[in-house]
């Protein structure tokens, strides 16, 4: 959501007439787009903002705007105020950036349509914001509000008009993705609307409680849907689940990934996990890792607990000291690691048709992903958004080798 955010606020910039450069010594205004997921995120904001205002006070630059999670967090005004900031905006009013960069005042809108969205082979379309889920450790209703939906219409107009402008690879964003309603419809229903529009689609975040079986399985039937899942799970625990505030248990969540594996036998998944959470027991982890076991994921963002002023998770007892926190994040990360390894190697010797998302690199290596959501690295010159038939050579825990085929 970020990454999507700060390239529509760029879009705008560039729309205003401004270039872009890659140094804060070379820019006039520079816009500070932050996350708010991580305690250090703000730690690490306020080290950029004091380099921001040590320039400004040698007159080098000229503006500054804080915008996203953190500029809609109580400490937004408490930076404000300590390093001069001329702007700071939330997540649901970045149209206010229009007028600081010198373009006509926007109407506001829960989801507004900036301009310079379409253009590049690959592209991000938000079908809604906010959270109606209040998870324990989580800040993320607090800063982005609660779900609001964008229309099915909004959304396939501006699928249409990416597909019109070249893009070829559409991945549908939310916070909780899968929630997605309108008028009797669900978010299948609008997935599959996208498919039959994208060349090449994905989506992301899902949340377990919304996932359907009839999406896992149009993530196998729909030719043009990349069959990939990436369902946060968080623990294995169903006691860590409750405290979580999570609302499914370990057992339904392994149903839901037997669904999805029957449906793309040879597609890849991948999770969020959390070790250390309050309360978190040696026998709650050891169920975290028979899930992982069970569940055979390709990949893992595996998380140490960062404790956040404002969630339920932040005051309450049982603090798990680092250390264990620490050794159950490295049993946690081996364990989806060896899981991957072997997965991958089983791939060793197929051909698969690349997807190729980033252009060769200075050892002439580019990187793509197959149509199970395999990441892929590969010799070869083909541009970003183009597709190289290639033979898979060798295989690591995070990647695999191929040989475009001649």
């Amino acid at each position: 959501m970020n990454v999507h955010d700060s390239d529509r606020m760029r879009r705008m910039i560039l729309d205003a007439g401004y270039a872009e450069v890659p140094r804060y010594e070379d820019a006039d205004i520079v816009i500070l787009n932050t996350c708010y997921v991580r305690e250090n995120a703000v730690d690490r904001v306020r080290g950029h903002l004091g380099e921001l205002t040590r320039l400004k006070r040698s007159g080098r630059l000229k503006k500054v705007a804080l915008t996203g999670c953190i500029g809609a967090a109580e400490e937004s005004e408490t930076l404000r105020r300590q390093f001069g900031i001329d702007l700071v905006l939330g997540t649901h009013n970045t149209y206010e950036l229009a007028e600081f960069v010198g373009l006509p005042t926007m109407e506001e809108t829960y989801t507004p349509e900036l301009p310079g969205t379409e253009g590049g082979h690959s592209a991000f379309v938000t079908i809604m914001t906010g959270c109606n889920y209040r998870c324990s450790y989580c800040i993320v209703p607090t800063v982005r509000g609660r779900m609001v939906c964008r229309s099915k219409e909004s959304i396939l107009s501006e699928v249409d008009r990416l597909v019109e402008g070249g893009t070829g690879y559409v991945t549908l964003l939310g916070q909780t993705v899968d929630a997605w309603r309108q008028d009797g419809e669900r978010f299948c229903d609008l997935l599959e609307a996208v498919s039959e529009r994208a060349p090449r689609v994905w989506f992301t975040t899902s949340h377990p409680s919304n996932m359907e079986d009839r999406t896992l399985r149009a993530i196998g039937e729909r030719e043009t849907i990349v069959k990939r899942l990436h369902l946060p799970v968080q623990s294995g625990s169903d006691r860590m689940l409750k405290i979580m505030h999570r609302g499914y248990k370990a057992e339904r969540y392994r149903r839901k990934i037997e669904v999805f594996r029957e449906a793309a036998p040879g597609g890849t998944l991948s999770t969020d996990i959390i070790v250390g959470h309050p309360g978190e027991t040696e026998e709650d982890h050891e169920a975290t890792l028979k899930l992982v076991e069970d569940c055979q994921f390709d990949s893992a963002y595996v998380f140490k607990f960062s404790p956040r002023d404002g969630t339920e998770a932040a005051n309450i007892g049982g603090v798990v000291s680092q250390e264990v926190a620490q050794k159950r994040f490295v049993e946690v990360l081996r364990a989806v690691e060896g899981n991957a390894f072997r997965r991958n190697r089983a791939k060793i010797g197929a051909v698969e048709d690349v997807y190729v998302r980033h252009g060769a690199n200075e050892e002439g290596r580019a990187i793509g992903e197959t149509w199970s959501g395999h990441a892929v690295h590969l010799k070869t010159g083909a541009v970003p958004g183009s597709y190289v038939r290639a033979r898979v050579g060798s295989a690591g825990p995070h990647v695999l080798y191929a040989e475009p085929i001649r």
